[in-house]
């Protein structure tokens, strides 16, 4: 068999382009491992901040008091005074802050242990599901949300994009990119536990939510702490802020190769060339075996000898089984006589 050489177009570099892309997410790298790094450490300073929580909302609300409105609101449909939550809003007593116009506050925020709290303050949501608080979910959740088709870096891609997009509309029209709208709704599914999932909001929900006495917002109840228990809960948002920026880091390093790798590749024109640039001693890149299949596939071409025999035999009788038998010993050298 003879062997052509395989020119590229739009398709197969695609296919090259994306290979490459998990090439490059499988290397190590300082990015990757900080990034990695920072979700050990948070789950971590989650944990012992949620202990210190769990004590001060306790010493405000006292176990025994908590057990007598639960039965009072079990012998009574009227009474609706306990219940439980994952975001508290705290406020240290005696201490005051000045806001940007210089004016004195009161030191207070909210801290949501929730999957997808804000920590950040972000424009859509101080406290409860944000945008801030799903990067967040995107970044622990990485791996398992590849591993079924899903998107977790669509908002780090997208931000890239309005940051070196020439078109003036574009920062206008990032969020009603229909693209990023579908990853979100699809990552947005996954985490409530579809595909057969476990629904992750609810998961983090149970294991970080205390008893809280009191109706109406968290801001009609807030619970007093010191000024170093708060430092406490601040670290806690901090710490999932840098899990996000970390993941963001490294995701910009991944983008900015492949899309150096993508304008290489719009240079070439044949197969082999790809291949020369995987063995590199710089790039190790072990093409995808379907991909490799699939050129292999398309390289074949018919022999001279087998196209002669193919042309010669039409409209031939067929030979028949004894006839076959016979060519074949003849082929052989076989005897006859035996």
């Amino acid at each position: 068999m003879e062997q052509k050489e395989i020119r590229l177009n739009a398709p197969k570099r695609k296919s090259l382009v994306n290979d490459y892309r998990r090439h490059c997410e499988a290397q190590h790298s300082h990015e990757k491992e900080d990034f990695f790094d920072s979700r050990e450490k948070a789950t971590d300073i989650i944990d012992s901040s949620f202990a210190t929580m769990k004590e001060v909302v306790e010493k405000r609300f006292k176990l025994d008091d908590v057990a007598t409105l639960q039965r009072l609101q079990r012998d009574y449909n009227t009474v609706n005074a306990v219940g439980t939550d994952s975001c508290f809003f705290m406020k240290v007593l005696d201490t005051k802050v000045l806001d940007e116009h210089g004016d004195e506050e009161d030191k207070s925020n909210h801290f949501s242990f929730e999957l997808d709290g804000a920590f950040d303050g972000d424009n859509y949501r101080r406290y409860g599901s944000s945008n801030s608080g799903k990067n967040f979910a995107y970044s622990m959740y990485r791996e398992d949300m590849k591993k079924v088709g899903l998107n977790p870096d669509c908002n780090i891609e997208n931000d890239l994009k309005s940051e070196t997009d020439v078109s003036s509309n574009y920062s206008r029209r990032r969020d009603n990119n229909p693209y990023l709208a579908q990853c979100r709704n699809d990552n947005h599914t996954w985490l409530q536990g579809g595909q057969g999932g476990t629904n992750l909001y609810d998961e983090w929900k149970d294991k970080y939510q205390l008893h809280i006495i009191g109706t109406g917002g968290c801001r009609s109840r807030a619970i007093p702490c010191s000024d170093l228990e708060y430092a406490k809960f601040e670290m806690m948002h901090q710490a999932k802020q840098d899990v996000v920026l970390k993941h963001t880091k490294w995701i910009q390093t991944i983008v900015a190769k492949v899309k150096r790798f993508e304008q290489g590749i719009k240079q070439m024109t044949k197969f082999s060339q790809v291949e020369k640039f995987a063995k590199h001693s710089k790039v190790n890149w072990q093409i995808s075996p379907e991909i490799l299949a699939d050129k292999i596939g398309m390289d074949i071409v018919v022999s001279i000898d087998d196209l002669a025999d193919s042309i010669d035999s039409i409209g031939k009788p067929k030979q028949t089984r004894e006839e076959k038998i016979l060519a074949w010993k003849q082929a052989q050298g076989i005897s006859l006589a035996s």
